[in-house]
């Protein structure tokens, strides 16, 4: 049988829909329920809240669980699974910092696909806000309160780090910007200011040529020569490399096209979002050829781990990289390195910088901002 389904309410808010049916928000009395009809039944759900800007959406979030219960035939009629918990207090029936900055992160990884190193991010300023802030409601934080927490955080982690974590939360008052009276947290970011942090060294040409013939002539990791000479030859970011397939190298092996990126195991674009061709120099031009199977699957990875998965950069970090570093007595830099040192050593060799940062993937004004001290007047990548 066809069920109908319809609502009205009193109150001017906005509709939570599946198809033509609608579940309502109503205020009664000072306190929020769902009112709706389906399958000629009336329904009523108290929300067990009161009606205030952060609680409607609560409410709403309830609307589209019914909604979805309905269109996949899942619907409870007892109302046993849409009605409240029990509250001890009125804190209890308030939505906590901590359950608004969950929904936000929920709303953010469906919007924009987040990435697992993004995901990271929101979890841990989530749990830091668990800690911090324990059951207090999201309406009642104040300029005291964020100054709080923004100080709770230098304790904990690094200054930078610590910004990162304010903006989500700022991010997050501004998402909900229609439903909260104010914004503490707009201020409080300001104020952290992160340490300048010193620039990595490059590695000279010494250096690189001896973790080269170390990756070779290194049974264990031998199998990583050829990709550690691609980061150094080219200056793509690690995440870029590991993802490269044959498809996206040239016939000939004389550019490769770059548009995609791994990180921790997930595809996606590049950190720019842009991709990029970029040619290769003669010595990796041949090691690409050298490499290429006769019968080359397209979709193949160009340089796979030793299992034939993505190469992971924690534990091409932990097992190859710092024990090649360690056994040459070289200060240990972390694989980013590589970028940073074919980047210098081109600037340094009198590479044209828009090229350089064409070529890398870089903003322009990025670059000069980096490099400028070793900035020169041609053109050419270093052959190591």
């Amino acid at each position: 049988m066809k069920s109908e389904y319809h609502v009205t309410t009193d109150l001017p808010m906005p509709n939570v829909t599946v198809g033509t049916r609608f579940v309502r928000v109503e205020n009664a009395n000072g306190r929020l329920r769902l009112r709706f009809t389906y399958s000629g039944r009336r329904y009523v759900v108290a929300v067990g809240l009161p009606d205030s800007k952060v609680n409607r959406l609560v409410a709403q979030q309830k609307a589209a669980q019914i909604e979805l219960d309905i269109a996949s035939g899942n619907f409870d009629a007892t109302l046993s699974k849409y009605k409240p918990p029990k509250a001890t207090s009125q804190k209890q029936r308030e939505m906590s910092v901590a359950d608004l900055f969950e929904q936000f992160r929920s709303a953010q990884a469906t919007a924009k696909e987040l990435h697992a190193g993004s995901l990271c991010r929101y979890t841990a300023t989530l749990k830091h806000l668990e800690r911090y802030f324990s059951s207090k409601s999201a309406e009642s934080i104040d300029q005291t309160d964020a100054e709080g927490f923004a100080q709770y955080l230098r304790g904990k982690v690094s200054t930078r780090t610590a910004k990162d974590y304010l903006i989500l939360v700022q991010a997050c008052w501004k998402w909900t910007e229609q439903s909260l009276s104010h914004n503490p947290w707009s201020s409080v970011v300001g104020k952290v200011k992160p340490t300048p942090k010193q620039k990595v060294k490059p590695f000279t040409v010494a250096e690189v040529q001896a973790i080269l013939d170390a990756f070779r002539n290194n049974r264990y990791y031998r199998h990583y020569a050829d990709f550690v000479a691609f980061l150094f030859g080219t200056g793509c970011r690690f995440g870029e490399a590991v993802a490269l397939k044959w498809k996206h190298i040239a016939d000939n092996c004389s550019s490769v096209w770059i548009g995609e990126s791994v990180s921790r195991g997930n595809r996606k674009t590049t950190k720019t979002g842009k991709d990029r061709t970029v040619t290769l120099t003669t010595k990796i031009t041949q090691m690409l050829k050298e490499r290429r199977p006769d019968r080359c699957d397209p979709e193949s990875l160009v340089f796979p781990a030793p299992s034939g998965k993505t190469i992971s950069d924690h534990t091409f970090r932990r097992r190859a990289w710092k024990k090649i570093l360690a056994s040459l007595g070289i200060e240990y830099r972390k694989p980013y390195a590589t970028r940073h040192t074919a980047i210098s050593h081109a600037l340094a060799n009198g590479a044209n910088p828009l090229a350089v940062a064409e070529a890398t993937g870089h903003e322009p004004q990025i670059l000069f901002k980096h490099y400028a001290s070793v900035i020169q007047r041609s053109a050419v990548m270093v052959e190591f």
